[in-house]
């Protein structure tokens, strides 16, 4: 067996005790003056996704995609129970499924960039063995399999691997022999555990070495500190902006949680349900139970100009590919193109359950979109016009009850003379500029630079982009974004967009509003919005309605009566105060997804907007961490942090020693740290003290809920 990385007991954050550990995310560590500043190592999920695997958020990980049992992200990690030889994937993908989105096969892994895979894991077993795993086809097969062994230990340690080492695993496929398409991490390789053991990770890693401390994210530790680099997201243009096949053909869009918006819709093969929050539901039924058709109205169109694909499908019940009742989770798109009498068949659109259901976006024209087993003659997408468009949710052979919130067609975005570049730092630091490219080629081409030096603001920036002299045609846009440090990194638009030249027409003297959901961000106790809205039938400030679509509740009002700058540039003659900035409540009662909506309160002729929907997890339970468990005598001295999510004020936590509580902690200390991590949660959610506990004794502590939703199991020890 080959053991080809290195256990890491340290450096330890700045005044922690080695292991590393303690802390439930990077970025939630004090500052360290005297340590030696390194700018992050380029990461695979960050470049890649623009989201480190941190598990702050559950995209982090599809548990879905795992073999394990009781599988979930919270508090910062992803927690998982195994038995020797489970899994989970970081890089996941579905043989003869269409890729997109996370898959592996859309966005797989280049070996010749990231050669190495850091992982901060806690498991409890001694003397044990875990694996890295890696496959360079979609079939998971042993042919393409390689992969890696490391000794681990018990604790919370941190593991840095060398991938380009000898391969070990299935057929010994080299890490540098292809784009990895599925990674998969063993943390109990050994059969003789078949009792299953607690495993949680707080970050994994997968980088390009170059620097002394690539391994570690973002923070500061002993000795040294990482400071994050850039992570640009391109907001504008973006494929939700082009015009909806929809509404170009029957002026409502197939936004299913409007029974109005299904005039025309045919339902075969199932049982509608109704329609609501969750958009059109049904149920499975006969005489064809494993294929549900929704036939909707179109008449014929040009599938080239309409091929962005996006929709938003989840179900009751648990994920399974199985051919029995409970399985069958996939979706397909079908269609009929002039000239062919067949079906034009998709390939698999995999839908996965609960919060990995996330809205799916597919380039139809991007490369052949259908199954090997679509008939002849194979007509594809692209350069086609269609007649009949159907989507088919699920082909679950047993009674499944699904639930289609939305589907949009959409063509690529449109400006007429300039439009308007917006982008934003997912990593942002005081300090960062940016420059703003356009090109007519794919990434990679030459871009030429319409703008430079940009001071860049936390949240949404924008630049203008004229067309001027430049050709008519299709431009995507870069953003390259560089911190204070000099760390840099760069993100282009998922879509294009078509400009044309000539001045943008004047908004007509009677129009319905319009505008923006710029931001939603979680606060205590709710959500914040920013945006803008205006009515050209007005210059008085625009009232804007918030409602949780979700559960369907009125969350309150406010008005656009901000300066916004930007906008009014974009739209001669429009006011200045076209923005909003409002804070309201939102019950995290359920936790889980919220979509939270903002409209435009028509003035004059015309009618309500809606503006945007946003997405966000609302979880109202405690997070935190155990930072420090040392040892006295008999008496142990804990210290750490904890805060609710539903208030910016002190809490408490409980500490247990074997199943007894042994004290009471108000965590109300200062801790500057957490203010910079949580900001508009203050600063005083500190905890420490003492309690007796005998040696080999087992030491929990538990962040209280302040309204009795749950409390939260920060961290158990071994004392």
């Amino acid at each position: 067996m080959a053991i080809t990385s290195a256990i890491v007991p340290g450096p330890a954050r700045a005044g922690s005790p080695a292991p590393v550990g303690g802390s439930s995310s990077a970025q939630t560590v004090a500052a360290d003056a005297a340590a030696a500043a390194e700018v992050e190592a380029p990461d695979f999920a960050s470049e890649s996704y623009s989201d480190p695997w941190d598990y702050s958020n559950s995209s982090d990980q599809n548990t879905d995609a795992t073999r394990a049992t009781n599988v979930g992200v919270s508090g910062g990690r992803l927690r998982l129970d195994v038995v020797g030889g489970d899994w989970f994937t970081p890089v996941t993908t579905v043989a003869g499924s269409l890729a997109f989105g996370r898959d592996g096969a859309a966005k797989p892994i280049d070996p010749a960039r990231y050669k190495r895979l850091s992982i901060k894991m806690d498991q409890p077993t001694s003397g044990g063995v875990a694996a890295v795993v890696w496959f360079t086809c979609r079939e998971q097969t042993t042919s393409c399999m390689g992969g890696t062994h490391f000794a681990t230990r018990p604790g919370d340690n941190v593991y840095d691997l060398a991938l380009t080492g000898a391969s070990t695993i299935g057929a010994g496929v080299p890490w540098s022999s292809g784009r990895i398409v599925n990674l998969r991490i063993v943390p109990v390789t050994s059969s003789a555990v078949t009792s299953r053991v607690r495993v949680s990770v707080d970050w994994l890693r997968v980088y390009a070495p170059g620097t002394a401390h690539g391994a570690w994210p973002p923070g500061t530790w002993s000795g040294f500190s990482v400071s994050a680099l850039p992570r640009p997201v391109v907001d504008s243009p973006n494929p939700n902006e082009g015009l909806d096949i929809a509404t170009a053909l029957n002026k409502r869009p197939w936004d299913f949680t409007s029974a109005a918006n299904g005039t025309g819709v045919e339902l075969y093969n199932a049982r509608l349900g109704g329609y609501g929050a969750q958009g059109l539901t049904a149920t499975n039924a006969g005489p064809i139970r494993n294929d549900p058709e929704v036939v909707l109205p179109v008449s014929r169109f040009t599938a080239s100009r309409f091929h962005h694909l996006s929709y938003s499908l989840s179900y009751d019940g648990a994920f399974s590919l199985a051919d029995a009742p409970g399985g069958g989770k996939l979706a397909r798109l079908i269609w009929i193109a002039t000239g062919a009498g067949n079906y034009q068949i998709s390939d698999d659109l995999v839908t996965y359950s609960g919060a990995n259901a996330l809205p799916a976006e597919i380039d139809l024209a991007a490369g052949d979109p259908l199954d090997p087993q679509s008939g002849s003659p194979r007509l594809g997408w692209a350069g086609r016009t269609v007649d009949h468009l159907r989507f088919d949710p699920n082909e679950d052979p047993g009674a499944a009850t699904w639930h289609l919130k939305y589907l949009h067609l959409r063509e690529d975005p449109k400006a007429t003379g300039s439009t308007v570049v917006k982008f934003h730092d997912d990593a942002w630091q005081a300090g960062t500029t940016a420059e703003v490219r356009v090109g007519r080629g794919a990434p990679g081409t030459a871009y030429e630079t319409i703008a430079r030096g940009v001071p860049v603001a936390q949240g949404s920036n924008s630049v203008r982009f004229e067309l001027g002299a430049r050709p008519a045609g299709s431009y995507r846009v870069q953003v390259i974004l560089t911190h204070a440090d000099g760390g840099a990194a760069l993100s282009f638009s998922r879509t294009p967009i078509t400009m044309t030249p000539g001045a943008a027409p004047a908004p007509a003297p009677s129009t319905s509003p319009e505008g923006r959901l710029d931001s939603l961000a979680r606060t205590p106790g709710g959500v914040r919005v920013t945006g803008w809205a205006r009515d050209a039938d007005t210059s008085s400030p625009l009232e804007v309605h918030l409602y949780d679509r979700t559960t369907g509740a009125f969350l309150g009002s406010t008005r656009a009566d901000r300066p916004r700058p930007d906008v009014q540039a974009a739209r001669p003659g429009a006011p200045l105060a076209t923005g909003y900035d409002a804070t309201f409540a939102i019950s995290s009662t359920t936790p889980g997804g919220r979509d939270v909506c903002a409209y435009g309160i028509n003035v004059g002729a015309g009618a309500n907007t809606l503006l945007a929907c946003r997405s966000i997890v609302v979880d109202g339970r405690p997070v935190g961490s155990l930072d420090g468990a040392t040892r006295s005598g008999t008496t142990v001295a804990v210290r750490g942090w904890t805060l609710d999510p539903d208030t910016a004020a002190s809490t408490s936590v409980h500490v247990y020693v074997d199943g007894r509580l042994a004290a009471r902690l108000p965590a109300g200390g200062a801790r500057a740290d957490i203010g910079r991590a949580w900001p508009g949660w203050g600063t005083v959610h500190g905890f420490s003290g003492t309690v007796t506990a005998p040696a080999g004794s087992t030491l929990c502590v538990y962040g209280i809920d302040s309204t009795g939703k749950g409390n939260t199991t920060l961290a158990c020890r071994a004392v």
